[in-house]
């Protein structure tokens, strides 16, 4: 029963057929900065990072501001007209 329901929502979450074929020559340039892990460090000083106790937090805290960038991306995807449903690149 489980197999059925997981292959079930693996067909809801397929790209569309034609969505490749749409998309094969394009070229995003200047999508931003790759903040990924590098929010924190390159705006507070290194010697925050000098005590491991510490840095278990500041990673806590980089991990929810990653979270909360890559959502409003998606609010952003949801609420606008120029973008299609299934495109990844937006700043």
């Amino acid at each position: 029963m489980k197999d059925t329901i997981t292959r079930r929502k693996l067909f809801t979450i397929r790209p569309a057929y034609l969505f490749p074929a749409k998309h094969f020559n394009d070229v995003y340039l200047n999508l931003g900065f790759n903040y990924r892990g590098k929010l924190l460090k390159k705006g507070t000083s290194p010697t925050l990072y000098a005590n491991p106790l510490q840095n278990i937090m500041f990673v806590t805290i980089e991990s929810m501001l990653n979270f909360l960038i890559e959502h409003t991306k998606v609010i952003k995807k949801w609420f606008s007209i120029a973008h299609d449903k299934n495109t990844l690149n937006i700043n």
